[in-house]
């Protein structure tokens, strides 16, 4: 199973600096490898092109589709706020289908709030948490037709009118586990960090929108994918942040997932490990501390 490396930044690090990165981490590229001037510099991963499937939006829908994953921080390039923003503005109930990474408390019942870990974020307070479902560790899916009130810049209280899933209005494509585990993996997340990194400093809808069709159905590697973009922007390339590593970590340890009914001799010493999900709740907590500092 190949391992996951973070993308590459626009100041790229020399092919030795790549291997002494490489060497501390088994399954991640960590940043902070300096460019050294005047030395090669590492060309971006070359990948095949892929098919993304359209999702077109139907001329009778009557809601307003929120569906993407919040990176947190502030509104300009968080699509969750902004299409929870535009919904109340118009007036119009939204249906959200919206990933938040958060480490804070979720209840079950009653009243919750979503509100990432990133500073300066959006806050979404739902009536009903049934409508929230946990994911792989640290996400959570709000998935619900909803009327939305925005009580503040960043606070929205919505109210969940009901929680059925609008399947054709989701991106379709590889999950987490299959994007973490391709042969291509490295080189295609990285690729795609650093083109969405482009599209952020150009301001590209269209390509935002084409890279959300892509990856929107991975939704943590997705998440990994624009909060490292967004690392890479306001670096101007120079630090990268290890998001792809927490997005990945919990698949990084499935050796051989795909011969299920002939795994006995390889689950002996890892079915604390097999489902993924849970693993990642015991072994995240070293990751978890540099999530903020990019």
């Amino acid at each position: 199973m190949p391992s996951v490396l973070l993308p590459l930044p626009r100041r790229r690090p020399t092919l030795l600096g790549t291997a002494v990165c490489t060497a501390l981490s088994a399954v991640v590229l960590t940043t902070g490898c300096q460019v050294v001037d005047g030395e090669r510099p590492v060309e971006t991963p070359s990948v095949s092109p892929e098919d993304v499937t359209a999702v077109p939006t139907p001329s009778d829908l009557d809601v307003a589709p929120v569906i993407d994953v919040s990176p947190g921080g502030p509104q300009e390039t968080d699509h969750v706020w902004r299409g929870l923003s535009e919904a109340a503005e118009a007036g119009t109930h939204a249906y959200v289908h919206a990933w938040v990474h958060t480490y804070q408390d979720v209840p079950d019942d009653g009243e919750a709030t979503l509100t990432p870990d990133t500073p300066d974020s959006v806050s979404i307070t739902v009536d009903d948490a049934s409508a929230i479902t946990e994911g792989q560790s640290g996400f959570y899916l709000l998935d619900a037709t909803v009327e939305v009130e925005q009580l503040g810049a960043s606070a929205f209280s919505l109210t969940v009118l009901d929680t059925d899933t609008r399947s054709e209005l989701l991106p379709k494509g590889p999950d987490d586990k299959g994007r973490c585990q391709s042969n291509d993996a490295n080189e295609r997340i990285q690729a795609a960090s650093q083109t969405l990194a482009d599209v952020i400093r150009e301001d590209d809808a269209e390509q935002r929108e084409q890279l959300r069709l892509q990856w929107g159905a991975s939704p943590a590697v997705w998440w990994g994918i624009q909060r490292t973009a967004l690392t890479l922007a306001d670096s101007d390339g120079d630090a990268a942040g290890d998001f792809l590593f927490e997005a990945c970590e919990p698949y990084l340890s499935d050796e051989d997932d795909t011969s299920e009914d002939g795994s006995a001799d390889d689950s002996s010493d890892t079915d604390a490990t097999d489902d993924g999900s849970t693993d990642d709740e015991d072994g995240s907590g070293d990751e978890q501390g540099s999530l903020t500092d990019g």
